[in-house]
C-alpha cells in the first residue's frame, strides 16, 4: 500500500515538472514557417515583440494611472498595482526574449546570404569563374 501511494506521488511529481517546463518555453514558430525560412522567423519573432511592446505599453500606462490616483481605486489599488508590476516585469522579459530569437535568425539569415555569396559562380566573358 505505502509503495503504491509513493509511486504514485511520484509520477505526479513528475509529471508537474513535465508540464510546468512545457509551458515555460517560447511559443514555437508556427508551422505554416518553413523552419529553414530564417527572414521569416525573424520577422514571426519581431511580430511577437511589437505585440509584447504594445501589451507592455498599455499596462505601463495603467501603473502610471494608478501611481497618479491611487485614490480612485480603493482597497484593490495595492491589488491591481502587484498585478500591473508583475504583468510588466512578464512583458519586459518576454520582449527580450523575443527580440533575442529574432536576432539570431537575422544573423543566421545574414551568414546563409553570405555563405550562398561566396558560392557563387560568376561568368566573366565565355569563361565561368567559382569563387570559394
Amino acid at each position: 500500500m505505502n509503495k503504491l501511494r509513493v509511486t504514485a506521488i511520484a509520477s505526479l511529481v513528475a509529471f508537474s515538472f513535465a508540464a510546468t517546463s512545457a509551458f515555460a518555453e517560447l511559443p514555437a514558430a508556427p508551422s505554416s514557417i518553413n523552419p529553414n525560412d530564417h527572414v521569416a522567423l525573424a520577422n514571426y519573432y519581431e511580430g511577437l515583440a511589437k505585440e509584447v511592446s504594445e501589451k507592455l505599453e498599455t499596462n505601463q500606462q495603467k501603473l502610471d494611472d494608478y501611481e497618479d490616483h491611487p485614490y480612485y481605486y480603493g482597497r484593490q489599488g495595492q491589488d491591481l498595482k502587484s498585478h500591473l508590476q508583475a504583468n510588466i516585469r512578464e512583458y519586459k522579459k518576454e520582449l527580450a526574449e523575443d527580440l533575442k530569437e529574432a536576432k539570431l535568425h537575422r544573423k543566421i539569415a545574414a551568414s546563409e546570404q553570405n555563405r550562398q555569396f561566396s558560392k557563387a559562380e560568376a561568368n566573366v566573358g565565355n569563361v565561368a569563374v567559382q569563387s570559394n
